[in-house]
């Protein structure tokens, strides 16, 4: 294992001319920033927000984010679009709690954060806000022990790898900082990956041992942040879960990949899984399933986003297909940005169950679904699993009812 874990090292920390060419970029950034802020007489402290921020950012990011702190909303409202607007081109605004602006650079997608200045971190309310005390945290921690750098590192590509990187809602994944949180509470990536060897969740994690007990903790907690599978509480803010975005999916996911390299401790773990059109149609003929292939509209920014928000719609749909008599084997998405779903069969019946109320319901509903279906032209109703039942004809193919759910993604 240590061999592997020493290559993905090598593989993902940024070399000399990679950390030059951010710092140029960060240096260039800062100091266009303050000029402009200079020429309207304010002085907002600018500073570097992210991984980058941090030293646990990995090679192949080109990810910069910056908070401009000032000292309330008001100022933020006069100066914040006055500052960044004159120094960089072709900026788009993205809405969120506080509207910010992102461009790219020199190859580097950057994005400058309106914040407010607190001196505490259970002042902040926005997200923004509360970012610049994480980072101060995390900072001091890699201070007194440099080596968990690159622990973050191997937990970061794990979950890359592996698909269950990012907090974003459609994905449900580990953010960067829950994984730098693990790894200050684990000490190292070996270390975590034993502990989630057994672990079940609830798993509650209390760096800074802000409770006397667990029980304390999930009462102090609000409850709709604490029904996944992981708690970690903030050691800023005790009342928050920093992992209230992880799911069962996606941690179901990550236990299974620690599990599977506990036993093959390959370097392929590490490596993001390419899934070809080629290999899908291959893998379809070896189970002897029906492949159903669709290409994914292109007119979207940011593909990761997109794929994750269609994976849970079509997680939707294949509970549907299922209820119809599709009965879906797998789905996914390909390389190629081809949607793939597999059947186990395309040929189902003409007809279906339509379901009404239990027999014994009142007279009158059950006169009114008798009413109804008394001339239908497969039958009368009858009764099955104690419920009024109809046969009528399915209305759509397969391909009919998967192209109109999805239409929003499928070209």
């Amino acid at each position: 294992m240590d061999e592997v874990l020493k290559q993905v090292i090598k593989k993902v920390k940024p070399g000399s001319e990679e950390v030059k060419k951010l710092e140029s970029v960060t240096n260039e950034i800062i100091s266009k920033l303050k000029l402009s802020a200079e020429s309207l007489r304010v002085s907002p402290e600018i500073v570097m927000g992210g991984s980058a921020a941090r030293g646990t950012w990995m090679s192949g990011n080109h990810d910069l984010d910056f908070f401009m702190r000032f000292s309330d909303e008001k100022s933020i409202s006069k100066y914040y679009k006055k500052i960044v607007t004159p120094c960089f081109k072709n900026m788009s605004l993205v809405h969120g709690t506080r509207d910010y602006y992102k461009f790219n650079h020199k190859g580097f997608d950057i994005e400058i954060v309106p914040s407010i200045k607190y001196d505490i971190p259970s002042k902040a309310v926005n997200s923004a806000d509360i970012s610049y005390f994480h980072i101060e945290y995390l900072k001091k921690k890699y201070a007194n022990n440099p080596r968990l750098k690159n622990e973050v590192l191997l937990l970061k590509q794990f979950m890359k790898a592996n698909e269950v990187y990012g907090a974003e809602s459609a994905r449900g994944g580990f953010s960067g900082y829950v994984c730098e949180l693990l790894i200050v509470y684990f000490k190292s990536f070996k270390n975590l990956v034993n502990f989630f060897e057994k672990a079940k969740p609830k798993i509650i994690i209390d760096i800074e041992k802000n409770y006397k007990s667990s029980e304390e903790a999930l009462k102090k907690i609000d409850e709709n942040k604490t029904s996944g599978p992981l708690i970690i509480i903030d050691p800023l803010l005790p009342e928050r879960n920093a992992s209230a975005s992880v799911s069962y999916p996606a941690f179901s996911e990550f236990l299974f990949r620690i599990r599977y390299f506990l036993r093959e401790p390959l370097l392929k773990l590490f490596n993001e899984r390419g899934l070809s059109s080629e290999l899908v149609k291959e893998r379809s003929k070896r189970r002897g399933t029906k492949l159903l292939m669709y290409k994914i509209k292109q007119d979207r920014a940011d593909f990761d986003v997109v794929k994750a928000k269609l994976l849970r719609k079509v997680k939707q749909l294949s509970l549907m297909l299922d209820r119809e008599g599709w009965q879906v084997y797998s789905y996914g998405v390909a390389d190629e940005k081809k949607l793939f779903i597999e059947l186990e069969s395309l040929n189902v019946s003409k007809a279906k169950k339509h379901y009404g109320p239990f027999v014994w319901v009142e007279t009158e509903f059950f006169d009114n679904f008798f009413k109804k279906w008394k001339n239908n032209v497969l039958g009368k109703p009858y009764t099955y699993n104690n419920k009024l039942v109809v046969d009528v004809y399915r209305k759509h193919d397969v391909n009919e009812v998967i192209k109109e759910y999805l239409k929003d993604y499928l070209c």
